[in-house]
């Protein structure tokens, strides 16, 4: 997906068709809209569509993505006189553009980007999580917007020039929601964001949704709870369900829970068996979750296929950067790949995972500080009893009764003398200067009585490069991914809901165990430890890679001890954290090997 605006004659059709041809994954076919000083294009494959291209009277629309609630809009669309041109979600976007203006993209669900023009102005808009991706660049040559970096470097004729501030961000974790591109001159539509933009060259930013508005305004009983969590759950399941689908299922809570009301939604379709593709790590027992997994897809009825990770974190690290212009942090791309690949080799075309539900129901650091500093006696009183009988020591108690108390500086630096002379799992190769500007330990700068709030609205805060990246993953695979419990709908259910509802105590997804009750199987609910993977990520360690792009680099990150490095690349003694860091800097490196 592409939009062009000029600042007068008609954009030049050939500079659309030159944007789309960069990325050949999204389709070959292309389609082109020009209306006045403007100029969309979208791009479709022989079974894949990327993006689609509608009108609705003196408005065009190019939108990538889906829109969940499309029949819903249509409907109320035809009854206020603005029924849409056709089925597409860009003719609904159009639609709803002409019946509620630019506001009408808070009504929207869904992962979607989009431009919608009269000609004159245009107006681009991301979902409220960033699921699907937007770029753009405002210059002299006129406004590009593009789905992928390197097609706004092809129309706006830029250099492929690294911008070392932003990969310094990238590599130390400060990354806000408005971080630039890596590639200098694009700049990040920041999710949840409406981009208005005049052919004369002003333009206007505004975020059309705020979830902290949210926080804590139901007043529900425990009987509305789960009621009220069965009826938007299903219905997040069900907006992201498309005949062709597969969940990636683990053993525990998040992904089974998905399963858990796929499976009969499916069943109701007559679609057959829901399936499922499980990674299996038969070489690391203490990874492997092959008996829950088993468990899960048993009880549920579903078509289990299983495989055996055969990709490793830095395999054909450059080629992934250049795919995906630029270095990616924290997930490990080729693996993200492989599973997709296989998906598509099975013969599915929509991937559900359990994504976001770590944010949307077990956020519950500084539960006891936001009880205390509020008065809620008996919910605090609760809690701390609830503590007590999990076997927390009385100093652990006492700790989360005084921390929230203390000024950030301070508890931070309470946190680091408690036997640690540097930041915990930073290597002694790193600056630790760097991570106080990096904002390190980011939930202790409120106020104590602010801590809990703010770690609620965390997720919607940073800036949305991994999801950019799985989104490009999944199109060079030709198959779409979608994230139930990333349902905007679901979450403001959750962010609605009182700290002490939400959770009744500090153990992991406590509500949402119970309201899974019955459902899964109670060996599933009843897990109370996260399989840790470290095992099969130290497994991963790639010396000569390492070696390759960090012994003699071209260009030196601040804060990195690259002879301290090198020490430990030659010796091959890495350990889990220095390996974590390592491999972030590699990223790095290879992105500029390219440039």
């Amino acid at each position: 997906m592409i939009a062009v605006l000029s600042r007068a004659a008609p954009p030049d059709p050939a500079t659309a068709r030159r944007m789309l041809a960069t990325s050949p994954h999204r389709g070959t076919c292309f389609t082109l809209k020009q209306r006045g000083q403007c100029l969309l294009g979208a791009s479709s494959g022989a079974d894949f569509a990327d993006s689609t291209i509608g009108q609705d009277g003196e408005l065009s629309a190019v939108v990538s993505g889906s829109l969940d609630n499309a029949a819903e809009l249509m409907a109320q669309l035809g009854k206020i006189g603005h029924p849409p041109a056709g089925r597409a979600a860009a003719d609904v976007v159009a639609a709803a553009f002409r019946a509620y203006g630019p506001a009408a993209v808070g009504r929207f669900r869904g992962a979607f980007a989009g431009v919608v023009t009269d000609g004159r102005r245009l107006w681009c808009f991301r979902d409220h999580l960033g699921l699907r991706p937007l770029f753009y660049h405002h210059g002299s040559r006129g406004f590009f917007a593009a789905t992928e970096a390197k097609q706004i470097v092809a129309g706006a004729g830029l250099p492929w020039e690294p911008d070392l501030e932003v990969l310094e961000r990238i590599f130390y974790g400060n990354m806000l929601a408005d971080t630039p591109h890596a590639l200098k001159g694009v700049r990040r539509l920041p999710q949840a964001t409406i981009l208005t933009v005049a052919a004369g060259g002003a333009t206007a930013e505004q975020r059309y949704w705020f979830p902290e508005e949210r926080l804590e305004t139901l007043r529900v009983s425990a009987g509305d709870v789960a009621d009220r969590f069965t009826e938007l759950f299903g219905q997040a399941v069900r907006r992201t369900l498309t005949g062709c689908d597969v969940i990636s299922l683990s053993g525990g809570i998040d992904s089974t829970a998905i399963a858990a009301y796929a499976a009969p939604q499916y069943r109701e379709r007559g679609a057959g068996p829901l399936h499922a593709l499980s990674a299996v790590f038969p070489d690391f027992p203490a990874v492997d979750e092959r008996g829950y997994i088993e468990l899960a897809a048993g009880h549920l009825g579903i078509s289990l296929h299983t495989f055996q990770q055969r990709a490793r974190l830095l395999d054909d690290i450059a080629k992934w950067c250049e795919l995906l212009d630029g270095p990616v942090p924290i997930v490990s791309v080729p693996e993200i790949s492989e599973n997709y690949a296989l998906a598509r080799e099975l013969g599915f075309r929509n991937l559900l995972t359990g994504d976001f539900a770590e944010f949307v129901v077990d956020t519950r650091p500084h539960l006891i500080s936001h009880l205390l500093t509020r008065g809620r006696w008996t919910a605090l009183a609760r809690v701390i009893a609830s503590e007590a009988r999990r076997g927390a020591s009385r100093r652990a108690i006492l700790r989360g009764l005084v921390v929230p108390l203390l000024p950030g500086w301070l508890a931070a630096s309470y946190r680091w003398l408690r036997g640690r002379t540097r930041p915990p799992r930073v290597p002694e190769w790193l600056a630790c200067r760097k991570f106080a500007e990096a904002r390190y330990q980011s939930d202790l700068r409120p106020a104590g009585r602010s801590r809990w709030s703010a770690l609620q609205l965390a997720a919607f805060e940073g800036a949305t490069i991994t999801m950019e990246a799985d989104e490009l993953c999944a199109a060079l695979n030709g198959v779409t991914v979608r994230r139930p419990f990333g349902d905007v709908d679901l979450w403001e259910f959750f962010l609605g809901l009182p700290a002490e509802i939400k959770f009744p105590d500090l153990g992991s997804k406590t509500l949402v165990r119970g309201l899974l009750r019955g459902r899964l199987p109670d060996a599933i609910l009843d897990r109370r430890y996260k399989t840790a993977f470290d095992d099969h990520v130290m497994s991963q360690v790639d010396y000569p890679t390492l070696r390759r792009f960090l012994l003699a680099p071209n260009h030196q990150m601040d804060g990195v001890d690259y002879r301290r490095l090198a020490t430990h690349l030659e010796r091959e003694d890495l350990a889990l954290f220095d390996w974590f860091w390592a491999k972030e800097l590699a990223g790095i490196h290879a992105f500029l090997s390219l440039c």
